[in-house]
């Protein structure tokens, strides 16, 4: 998900998150109901004699558990791009930014590359004082494109598109 915010006349912020069906306790919900239909199922084995099966129930419930938590975990980081002065700040990270970049204005480059097949990702990279960040490795197609569009209009950052076999690497 891309979102902008104003700060003031020169200043803004576009936000990029990952896209996200339930938020943390959307999923904890799903975790009890699971946990409870297998519970229930797995009680109602072990009484006509299937006793074996509740380890497993408890394997399972604390595998999906498990699995939950990563995903979530891997959702939860964000990329924060802020042009303000003539300065673009970008910064990585789940709760707070673990990385942390400072770049003028004028130093900056955005390179789109076209994608090979016709519903493949563009690559969106961020080209600055000689290294090259990638942008939004976790969106989705549209919010690629909503993306270099924020970037080219609302930014007013240079936005070049190039084939994948013209590309430079840093």
């Amino acid at each position: 998900m891309v979102t902008i915010y104003t700060l003031t006349n020169q200043a803004r912020r576009l936000v990029l998150t990952p896209n996200r069906s339930m938020d943390r306790s959307g999923n904890l919900y799903v975790l009890l109901a699971a946990t409870t239909i297998l519970l229930i199922t797995a009680t109602a084995m072990a009484l006509k004699g299937a006793w074996l099966v509740l380890p497993f129930a408890g394997l399972e419930i604390v595998a999906l558990g498990a699995a939950m938590h990563f995903t979530l975990r891997k959702l939860d980081c964000r990329e924060v791009l802020t042009l303000k002065d003539g300065v673009l700040t970008l910064e990585r990270g789940r709760t707070e930014p673990d990385l942390n970049l400072i770049f003028p204005e004028q130093a900056v480059r955005i390179l789109m590359d076209r994608p090979e097949r016709p519903l493949s990702l563009p690559d969106i990279d961020l080209v600055a004082l000689g290294h090259c960040y990638h942008l939004g490795t976790f969106l989705n197609r549209p919010d690629r494109f909503r993306l270099a569009s924020l970037l080219k209009n609302q930014l007013h950052l240079q936005v070049a598109k190039h084939d994948a076999y013209l590309r430079t690497s840093f």
